[in-house]
Order: structure tokens, then sequence, then C-alpha cells
């Protein structure tokens, strides 16, 4: 599924004439994940899918975010009717043997490392989601981008999973060095689980509109998973306006002027979608403005265990999972999951 996220972007007005819409709000995703079990909001559900099993993957590493990494995927292939494999990277060993077994050393090390590792996600599995059914890979591949991408060919894999560092900026999610290089190679959509996370069972799915034409595509994707994990499903926009959207001498009518505007488009825009058929009228539609990302988001409701979902754009032929600044800074803010879409 591609989920495409515009950046917010900077007006024009003219003084004599209608202001423009602003040509860089953005759609955002939003997937309610992990409520509750228990929690029956009246929201439409769906049947569900007799599509293919689906291949859920978890690039597991103790102590970096391993424990949310598996309450993720464990949450993913429970709702999708499949097992979870966890891959554990373990190091290289050396292929030149050594005099002072430094080669041998090396090799136990290895062998500790993904023994241990698997240990403590057994460990994990127990206690948080005993009803899953896991399988377990090692690879060594000298990185764990490197081996995660050799995992990934090998098992044909639908989406991988990733705990996130723990920042020390205030925000739930901060990008690693892995999470980095796997975002601008990856092929198959990133699920990213937030500090702390806990999730216990997949509520609903919320998709990205950005209104434009690739919008529509982007919408049954996403109706599509919604069927898929037998759940409701929600189509949101938010909009970010700059601190420097307009002169002072402009005004600030002008510029509600054009934020008013830009949600009376998108509005209609999704009951467009309604009327063609592309989504039914039971499912709810949204559009949140703000001065920044936090405003936005706050500006809808999220309930415990939501999953956002963005799209990136395409930069070739390839499919890949590719940010810029502000999608980067979008993730670093979200207290949810975020699931990551290649274009």
């Amino acid at each position: 599924m591609r989920v495409l996220l515009l950046v917010a972007g900077r007006v024009s007005v003219d003084k004599n004439g209608p202001p423009d819409i602003p040509t860089g709000c953005a759609g955002v995703g939003y997937i309610p994940c992990g409520g509750e079990r228990g929690d029956h909001r009246k929201r439409r559900t769906y049947e569900p899918s007799t599509a293919p099993a689906v291949t859920v993957v978890v690039g597991y590493q103790p102590g970096r975010g391993g424990d949310e990494a598996i309450e993720l995927g464990s949450g993913l292939a429970d709702a999708l009717g499949t097992s979870l494999v966890l891959v554990i990277a373990t190091p290289k060993p050396w292929k030149t043997p050594s005099m002072a077994r430094v080669d041998a050393e090396f090799a136990e090390y290895a062998q500790r490392y993904g023994d241990d590792a698997e240990a403590a996600a057994r460990t994990h599995l127990r206690t948080r989601a005993p009803g899953t059914g896991v399988s377990f890979r090692r690879v060594s591949e000298g990185s764990v981008s490197k081996s995660l991408h050799v995992a990934l060919d090998e098992l044909d894999a639908d989406v991988l999973v990733l705990g996130t560092t723990h920042g020390d900026d205030g925000g739930q999610m901060s990008l690693g060095a892995t999470t980095s290089r796997l975002m601008h190679s990856s092929s198959v959509p990133l699920a990213l689980a937030p500090r702390g996370y806990r999730c216990t069972a997949i509520t609903g799915v919320t998709c990205a509109y950005s209104g434009d034409s690739r919008g529509e595509d982007v919408v049954v994707s996403a109706r599509d998973l919604a069927g898929r994990l037998s759940v409701p499903l929600r189509v949101a926009t938010f909009g970010v306006r700059p601190a420097d959207m307009f002169p002072p001498e402009v005004g600030f009518d002008a510029e509600r002027g054009v934020m008013q505007a830009w949600r009376e488009q998108m509005a209609a825009s999704m009951q467009e979608l309604v009327h063609r058929n592309v989504i039914g009228d039971s499912v709810q539609t949204l559009v949140s403005t703000g001065d920044n990302w936090d405003a936005a988001f706050d500006g809808i409701e999220w309930p415990q265990g939501e999953i956002l979902t963005i799209g990136t754009t395409p930069r070739d032929s390839v499919k890949r999972v590719f940010l810029g600044s502000t999608a980067a800074k979008i993730i670093a803010a979200a207290t949810v999951p975020t699931i990551i879409f290649p274009g």
C-alpha cells in the first residue's frame, strides 16, 4: 500500500483576488491498532479476507526497541491470522583462521549473542504474546541492515517490524542508523514501534489522503488492508501552516480564508470518494489543521493503540521507502506505531 505525504508548503496571496489553496498541506494516515481487548467501538467492520498469507518479519535487537517490535509484530500477525518470523542479525565470523584462535573466540561470541537474543525474545513472547506462532532466523551479513535485507528476500516478507531507539529529545521514536538505512533501501513497508509500546489487538485502519492524482489509489490500498485485517477504515487529512505563511501586512483574515478554503476543498474531495464508491458512506473522513504537526494531530482523537501510516513518493522506477526531513520529524514526534509504505 502506498500512502502519500505532502510537506506543508508556502502559499501566496493576491490582495485583489482570492487566496491560493495551499499545495503543501499534508494527507496523513490513521490506523487504530492495539486497543484493549473488549474495546467495542461502534465502527464498521469488514469480512475476513481470503487473500494469501502475509509474512510478518521482526528485526529483533535486545535492548534496542526489540520488545516493542515484538509487541507490534505479534499484534499484526494476530490480526492477519499468520505467524511471526523473528530475525536476529548476529556478528559475522571471520573467514581467515587465526593462530591465536581469535576467529574461534569471535565465532563463540556470535553464537552466544544469538542464543542470548533468542532467549530474551522467547521470554517476552511467553509473557506478552503466548498464542503467537513464531520462528527464528539468524543471519550474519556484516551489518544489521544487510542481514535484514537478506532475510527479507529469503522469506519473501510483506512487512518488516522494527523497534526504535529511545531518544533523549523527548520524542517517542528516535531513528537509529539501521532504521535510517532501511528507510532508504527497503522495498517492503516498515512498521516502527515507539518507546514503551504495548499492543493487544489491531482495531482499525486509517489512510492518509492527499487529494492529489494518486490519492485514490492510496485509499483503495488502505481499504484493502482494512479488509485483510477485518477492521474499520478511516480516512484523514492534516494540514500544517508554516509560521511565515503570510507577511504581517496581509493580515490574519486572509490566512484564515486560505486554510478554510483548503479544508473545504479536502472535505469535498473525500466526499467524492464516497460518491464514486471508492469508500463506503460509513467510512469516517476527517480534516485537521494546525500551526505545527503536534497541533494538527492533537485536533483528532487518538484512542489508545492507534497506528499512523505514512507513505513516500517514488524517486525512481523501483519502489523504496524514502523519507524527507519533514516526514522524519513527524515520525520523531509520533507517540503511536508508524507504518511507512514505499513509494
